[in-house]
């Protein structure tokens, strides 16, 4: 099947309020005015989740300040209890650069301000494609991979569904994830020097690739992995085309301003099931029915060698694969140097290396 290049939308016409969809009418296609006007709209119902206003909404079962190994978690999720509020404002600026200061434009940026991802179709040549798919094809059919921690299969098969810290068992996707053009694009973004956090190739095979719920990035480094703040962003490499059947990534775009707080306390190795289907840390279907009504859903489509980039906190999901096409997509986060992982905010120990690397760049697994 052919891909054609463009972008995919939902927008839940229907269930927005008539107030909301006169403002639509009025705004004249300015796409920024909406979104601003969408942030007031969202504010209205946000709160800032300082513990001394609502010191109760984050205790645990116990009575006990689950986010007392942090003097002030900012942004508190996994409750035991619902929180007053669906989400909070987000802290951090999202673009900490201006065009200028990199390889992205000044349009980029602004979209990638508002809408917390921007697609670059054509991104890589098509020999560089063809080369990674070689690859992509040799890692998928490597037995010494089969079965190690770092290699998820899908829930109820043997087909491989991710592969972890890519960068460090291929020279290939070392090399991609070193690419100037893409950490440029990161620093660009974070405003400041990174490394790379987690690195991981996605693949659905055709007809058997499940879908991934609705989550947040950020919501799960932060709990799970110790991620202090929003200073980090996904860059995906599309290695396959990407079309409307074989299960694109979904985004709702503006969902970034906003952090989701999520309910139900962290299992221990929680890492071990959520990786096939995730349960714990995914946001309300109250806090996604009112963000998608506000904003939509987009999915970008396009022939491989497209560029994703995403914010960490752009709540995204995917469909399953429902076509004879398979889909895949290398992965590579780049967090900001001086925003490297503390203790969990949320969960009991930290994940394994392979999901969450230390900034020194080294991992352990490689050397058993």
């Amino acid at each position: 099947m052919t891909a054609s290049r463009h972008m995919t939308s939902y927008n839940a016409t229907s269930a927005l309020s008539s107030k909301q969809r006169q403002h639509e009418q009025t705004d004249g296609g300015n796409v920024s005015a909406a979104a601003e006007a969408s942030n007031q709209q969202l504010d209205a119902r946000q709160t800032n989740a300082d513990r001394d206003q609502a010191p109760e909404a984050y205790l645990d079962k116990s009575g006990s300040d689950r986010g007392s190994d942090h003097s002030r978690d900012a942004y508190p999720t996994r409750l035991s209890q619902p929180p007053q509020h669906l989400w909070q404002k987000r802290r951090e600026p999202v673009v900490h650069s201006r065009a200028d200061e990199g390889p992205l434009g000044a349009e980029q940026l602004k979209r990638f301000e508002r809408d917390g991802f921007l697609f670059e179709p054509e991104f890589l040549a098509p020999e560089e494609v063809e080369a990674l798919k070689t690859e992509l094809a040799a890692l998928l059919d490597n037995e010494e991979w089969q079965g190690r921690d770092f290699t998820i299969t899908e829930p109820k098969s043997r087909e491989i569904r991710s592969i972890f810290a890519v960068h460090f068992l291929s020279e290939r996707f070392r090399k991609l994830a070193e690419d100037p053009r893409l950490t440029s694009r990161a620093s660009q973004i974070l405003g400041g020097d990174v490394y790379v956090h987690q690195s991981r190739i996605n693949y659905k095979p055709g007809f058997e690739g499940k879908g991934f719920n609705w989550h947040s990035d950020f919501e799960t480094w932060h709990a799970e992995d110790g991620m202090p703040e929003m200073r980090a962003v996904s860059a995906s490499i599309i290695l396959t085309d990407n079309h409307h059947f074989n299960g694109p990534l979904m985004l709702i775009p503006g969902s970034h301003e906003v952090f989701v707080h999520c309910l139900g306390e962290t299992p221990d190795d929680n890492h071990k099931s959520s990786l096939q289907t995730q349960k714990v840390g995914v946001p309300s279907r109250e806090a996604l029915s009112e963000l998608i009504a506000e904003r939509g859903i987009e999915a970008p489509t396009g022939a491989a060698g497209g560029l994703l980039m995403f914010d960490c906190n752009t709540l995204h999901g995917s469909n399953a694969n429902m076509s004879p096409d398979p889909r895949s997509n290398a992965f590579f986060v780049y967090n900001r140097v001086d925003n490297a992982m503390q203790a969990p905010f949320a969960a009991a120990r930290p994940r394994p290396e392979f999901l969450a690397h230390r900034l020194d760049g080294g991992w352990d697994e490689l050397e058993k």
